[in-house]
């Protein structure tokens, strides 16, 4: 399986650059020499930096925007296997997802989206029987991630509906 850890939003320049949105926390992800999948073509970054919120990346496979014009609107993935160990407090938003919210012993929700890089902090999407509730992802309001048990406990929930 393979993980998106940015997003191509354009192209940068005619030497065949291209700005991405990261989505991985990762900087090393993005570093010269890095191997990355665009669908299931491998390519190497030759050059990085960064450019406001975006980072603009060239491929050694690429030198010229005719070539990668394609690539637009495309996903920088990884292997799963390639991820990485996590600290013991950190989990993966691929993991979040499909965790069933549980407040005061009772099920209220499902998370089906994690909205990430607009706030401080992270916020889950969570689906109810009769909306969508946004959670932030904060100390107080999370009490237990267990992603073995497929359950996310949280405090107040009544408070965010």
């Amino acid at each position: 399986m393979r993980i998106s850890v940015g997003e191509i939003v354009k192209t940068q320049g005619i030497r065949g650059e291209v700005k991405v949105k990261s989505l991985s926390d990762n900087e090393d992800r993005f570093k010269i020499g890095a191997k990355l999948f665009i669908d299931d073509e491998i390519v190497t970054i030759k050059r990085a930096y960064k450019q406001k919120a975006m980072l603009v990346l060239g491929f050694e496979e690429y030198d010229n925007i005719n070539d990668i014009l394609k690539f637009v609107g495309k996903d920088l993935t990884i292997d799963e296997k390639d991820l990485g160990k996590l600290a013991e407090d950190e989990v993966y938003i691929k993991d979040l997802m499909g965790l069933k919210v549980i407040s005061n012993g009772q099920k209220v929700g499902e998370i089906v989206d994690v909205i990430t890089g607009v706030y401080p902090n992270d916020v889950y999407v969570i689906k109810t029987d009769r909306s969508e509730v946004l959670l932030p992802a904060i100390k107080n309001t999370i009490k237990k991630i267990d992603t073995e048990e497929k359950i996310i406990e949280v405090e107040n929930f009544s408070d965010y509906e």
